[in-house]
């Protein structure tokens, strides 16, 4: 760096744009409407389908979890018969 030349300040992240437990709930109210909407009519017989854990998928719906693996959540939108885009396109907001 040349003499006298003060070193760009560097953008920093932050957080609070949103709130990330609603966003939770929400993932959850749009996991359980879906499932019953497309005809699964057990969350449990679902989640076998899956390969997921029924106590897993149980919190998935119940809203009584504070974080999910993207893998995770990609079966379940995948096993919902959804590509990501149709599965975040109501519901969020």
């Amino acid at each position: 760096m040349e003499k006298g030349k003060k070193k760009a300040e560097r953008k920093r992240a932050a957080l609070g744009h949103f709130d990330h437990d609603g966003f939770l709930e929400q993932i959850s109210k749009r996991i359980k409407k879906v499932r019953k909407a497309k005809g699964f009519k057990s969350y449990e017989l679902f989640a076998y389908d899956i390969e997921i854990s029924r106590a897993g998928m149980s919190k998935y719906e119940a809203g009584n979890f504070d974080d999910i693996r993207m893998r995770t959540l990609l079966k379940i939108i995948d096993g919902l018969e959804m590509s990501p885009r149709e599965f975040f396109s109501e519901g969020f907001d």
